[in-house]
């Protein structure tokens, strides 16, 4: 369920906080979600930005103290990457909506990146994400609803995660979550916030990204009792792209890592021995392919012309 029509916010509109002043200039409305809605903006400053906007609920609240207590871990380690900008009220209409500013991510969803780019880029990618979920479960919060258009992959392939509406403290319960990536749907374990449920929600996604067909006839072939997390494990040795990760896909989905950190040291330890290949090589090869393939069509033009 979206949230409502926001007054006051429409293209053209600059909202200004009421506390800290910052404004923001609205472009364009780019999603909406349970806790608010998206927008595209431009800061004072000239850089685009998105600004998060909703009624008063405490799911929008609790997404601003996770992305807070992220910016204050990383700026204590010395990183200056944090996802969130600035948060605040914009007073419209008589009343205040409460809103806060994010680092616009020029990316795509995870699995339309491995269609773009190929299969191999799951290792990078992969590899991205388990260390922002690792840098979530040190800051005490798990993600909860992992799924494909909450991971975007910039061009750089830089990964991040959206929409925190889902995040929950490590110890309570997950607040939400869907389907196929709930590790109780397959009877494989509890909806207590811990960093296993985020580490089951990534191995169900690569195998809905890599075989969404295979997911698919599985569920529909088991009754809700008889879901379990072997099946997974047995759909997962099916995949011949996620077969160097087999190892961890076991682990992850039998809740087999003590850890978000040594999930992420076994996939990388794994993804060593298996590198993806450079986009920017293969484009290369793809591109002296083509020049190549240009030319030889050329010099069989140019012969029988000549006969």
């Amino acid at each position: 369920m979206a949230a409502p029509d926001l007054p006051g916010f429409t293209p053209g509109t600059v909202v200004t906080g009421a506390s800290h002043g910052g404004q923001y200039t609205i472009q364009s409305l780019i999603g909406r979600g349970a806790n608010g809605n998206v927008y595209l903006v431009r800061t004072a400053g000239g850089q685009q930005a998105a600004l998060k906007a909703g009624p008063e609920r405490p799911e929008l609240k609790t997404e601003v103290e996770v992305l807070a207590e992220l910016k204050k871990r990383e700026f204590e380690n010395g990183s200056r990457r944090s996802f969130l900008l600035d948060a605040d009220r914009f007073e419209t209409e008589g009343r205040f909506i409460p809103f806060y500013v994010m680092k616009f991510v020029r990316g795509v969803a995870i699995d339309a990146y491995i269609r773009k780019y190929g299969y191999r880029q799951i290792g990078a990618a992969g590899l991205g994400l388990l260390d922002r979920l690792s840098e979530l479960h040190q800051a005490g919060f798990i993600f909860g609803d992992l799924k494909p258009c909450h991971v975007l992959v910039e061009e750089s392939g830089e990964v991040e995660l959206v929409d925190y509406g889902g995040a929950s403290p490590i110890g309570e319960n997950v607040k939400q979550y869907s389907g196929w990536y709930d590790r109780k749907y397959w009877n494989a374990g509890s909806h207590k916030a811990d960093p296993g449920y985020d580490l089951f929600a990534f191995a169900v996604l690569c195998l809905h990204v890599f075989d969404e067909r295979g997911l698919r006839r599985l569920d529909a072939a088991l009754l809700p009792q008889t879901r379990s997390a072997e099946d997974l494990v047995q759909l997962a040795e099916r995949i011949p792209p996620l077969r160097p990760f087999e190892p961890w896909f076991d682990r992850a989905l039998r809740g087999g890592f003590g850890s978000s950190r040594e999930a992420s040291a076994h996939w990388k330890a794994l993804y060593r021995l298996y590198p993806a290949k450079g986009r920017r090589s293969s484009s290369k090869l793809l591109t002296l392919a083509f020049c190549g393939s240009l030319l030889l069509l050329g010099i069989v033009m140019y012969t029988a012309l000549s006969l």
